[in-house]
């Protein structure tokens, strides 16, 4: 019996048609007209601007590793001014696994400058290179390109061969200033399928997608099943095979810059971008290989993973943990103590993964892991315990958005756990030990996580069900100097809590202290605190303080502004119009209450109006005030009650802040009797 065996392509003897198409860009014909460019007329105010943006990807083969993706990209810029500097600091991704990694060559960098009417260069140096490890995955390679003036254009060259062909190179059609021409041309083999697909808001101007009939020489070599159980040589004969070849070209032009705005997640998620994500491969003889399956599929590697279900329920070790920890009657005490024992006894060390790269016993005996050791040997407890427990998949805030219609593991990065009680969801996440038990941290609220289950995948909510709460009291007498003295409270709930036990710790109380009264221009003569280690209450303190910044005195009159914390002084929805959704992260209130004592001699003379106003379907803003005898009370309620809104909500939503900013600026007038 024989076996005929596909071994290796040994070369592509095609002439690529998209070669036929002149390249947008040659690296360092930098004309005058550039150099002499003064601004670019789309965009006065830009610092620097994109005058070429060319990158092409094709698929080349190696005798000895195989198919290989060959990148290639130029890069033209022109720096107006002093602010575009920071352009010229350069870094180009590089990804790895284990010893495969990306390999960058050809790096060339050049600045040129107008010098007596003559075009000057100026080539970066070998020794201006260096590498930086950004996680175990990632590499960047960083330069900056030398000698960078005032009307400097500068080009950058290079080009990446990658192994990874389930890691086909992206495209930014947009950067963070305008771009006159972005192009890309990608040559793909028929045995490659890529679903590509656009994100942000600038249109492509021009796409092309043509085929070509091109020839591959393979070479086949004959072994008996004997000569190949011994390795022994074997005849060989070389084909020639037909193929389909795929060029696509896309372009844009004028693009204008990406602009960061408030209240904005992962910047990445709304940039102009061209995405490729592997669909499956079919080579000649071959069955045909999916990379995008189903959900299903992707429960099921999970399922069968050893440093995933496998660290889930194994580790029998734990047995007596459980035995001599979970010992109530009510299963939710059980799971506190289980939690609280996790967050004892691991400390996180920063790292995002979905996957242990310890046995649980090693994590316990180093008290240190990562978030997938964590929280997957919080469901492990949970099981062994008798609680329904599932880990749940997530992309975090700075990792961006999960598009359900693409199965790919690849869009996720951590991993939480899932407590199930009277058929509904319980989010933990152990690694913060800043964080009550039912509270995620705010990186992991972003939309949607998928539960890994032996029932099969389903989709959970992992939006925040809380809001972040600060409440702000005071008791403060005023003086014809127009000082304000006594004690102010603050009691946080949420991640307001969060942020101050953090700051807290950091810094230690006198330091807090400290930057608390710095911060407000406060003098602070005596503080107290409680609650800022007990996470099962409200973190409370007091600051006996003066206040002098919230009152002026101009003769026989007082301006005072009784909103001492939490006062906005300008709308920070500044622009006409909205790109891209507001994310505040979690919704959120401020109540400002107290009351302030009439200086001596002193009546009101104006009074703020009480008013009230609603964001519809989004939040509330009251502003209470009154006078009791002589004594002012006061009360400013902000409240945002959900965490996104979209772009047509905006204009609802900027409206709102000016009528708060514009509400909170009144003051009181008070004038000598």
């Amino acid at each position: 019996m024989r076996a005929t065996l596909l071994l290796l392509v040994i070369g592509l003897l095609i002439s690529l048609h998209g070669l036929g198409q002149k390249a947008p860009i040659k690296f360092g014909e930098v004309s005058i007209e550039e150099l002499q460019l003064k601004k670019y007329d789309k965009d006065t105010a830009a610092s620097a601007v994109v005058l070429c943006d060319y990158g092409q990807s094709k698929m080349v083969y190696n005798q000895q590793k195989g198919f290989a993706i060959s990148f290639q990209r130029i890069l033209r810029v022109k720096i107006f001014n002093k602010n575009g500097y920071s352009y010229a600091d350069q870094s180009i991704r590089l990804y790895s696994v284990n010893s495969a990694e990306e390999r960058l060559g050809s790096l060339k960098a050049v600045t040129y400058n107008l010098e007596n009417n003559k075009i000057v260069e100026s080539k970066m140096k070998n020794d201006a290179v260096f590498k930086e490890k950004a996680d175990e995955n990632n590499t960047y390679v960083k330069f900056t390109l030398p000698n960078i003036r005032e009307g400097s254009v500068f080009e950058v060259s290079y080009d990446v061969t990658s192994e990874f062909v389930y890691n086909f190179q992206d495209w930014d059609f947009q950067t963070t200033i305008p771009t006159v021409l972005s192009e890309y041309r990608v040559y793909i083999p028929e045995y490659f399928h890529y679903e590509k697909y656009m994100q942000g808001y600038v249109p492509v101007d021009e796409q092309e997608e043509s085929q070509k009939r091109a020839t591959v020489n393979i070479t086949y070599r004959d072994q008996s099943n004997e000569e190949f159980r011994t390795g022994a040589r074997s005849m060989s004969q070389t084909e020639t095979v037909d193929y389909t070849e795929y060029f696509y070209r896309w372009a844009t032009r004028n693009v204008p810059a990406f602009k960061e705005e408030p209240f904005m997640n992962n910047y990445r998620d709304y940039i102009a971008r061209l995405n490729f994500e592997l669909a499956y491969t079919q080579f000649p003889n071959s069955p045909r290989k999916d990379y995008i399956g189903t959900w299903e599929k992707v429960n099921k590697e999970f399922l069968e993973s050893e440093s995933f279900e496998g660290y889930v329920n194994g580790a029998g070790v734990l047995k007596k943990t459980v035995e001599t920890t979970a010992i109530s009657q009510d299963q939710m005490e059980n799971a506190a103590r289980l939690y609280q024992y996790v967050k004892d006894n691991v400390e996180w060390n920063g790292n995002y993964r979905m996957f242990a790269s310890d046995n649980a016993k090693a994590v316990l005996e180093n008290k240190k892991g990562n978030a997938a050791e964590i929280n997957l040997l919080l469901v492990n407890l949970f099981r062994k315990a008798g609680l329904e427990s599932y880990p749940v998949l997530i992309s975090t805030r700075n990792h961006g958005f999960i598009r359900k219609s693409y199965p790919l593991v690849s869009q996720f990065n951590y991993v939480i756990c899932a407590l199930i009680r009277d058929g509904k969801h319980v989010l933990l996440d152990a690694t913060d030990r800043s964080l009550p038990m039912m509270i995620l941290p705010e990186r992991c609220l972003n939309s949607e996580g998928l539960m890994i289950s032996e029932k099969g995948p389903s989709w959970v909510n992992i939006n925040p069900t809380f809001k972040s709460r600060t409440v702000t009291s005071y008791t403060l007498s005023a003086d014809a100097d127009g000082a304000l003295k006594g004690p102010v409270t603050f009691v946080r709930e949420g991640f307001d809590a969060q942020r101050s036990r953090k700051s807290y710790s950091a810094k230690g109380e006198k330091e807090y202290v400290t930057s608390l009264a710095s911060d407000r221009h406060w003098e602070i003569e005596k503080s107290t605190f409680e609650n800022m280690t007990n996470l099962s209450l409200n973190p409370k303190e007091v600051h006996e303080a003066t206040l002098s910044e919230y009152a002026q005195v101009a003769g026989p009159t007082i301006y005072l502004n009784p909103l001492i914390e939490g006062r906005m002084e300008e709308n920070p929805f500044k622009s006409e119009s909205r790109v891209y959704p507001v994310d505040f992260g979690s919704p959120f209130e401020r109540i400002c209450t107290g009351k302030i004592s009439i200086p001596s001699g002193y009546v009101v003379d104006e009074l703020p109006a009480t008013k009230g106003f609603n964001l519809p379907g989004g939040g509330r803003y009251s502003y209470n005030i009154m006078v009791n005898g002589d004594v002012i009370q006061f009360t400013s309620q902000f409240v945002i009650s959900k965490p996104l809104f979209s772009q047509e909500e905006y204009h609802g939503l900027k409206e709102f802040y000016n009528q708060v900013v514009a509400k909170q600026s009144e003051q009181i007038v008070l004038k000598k009797k």
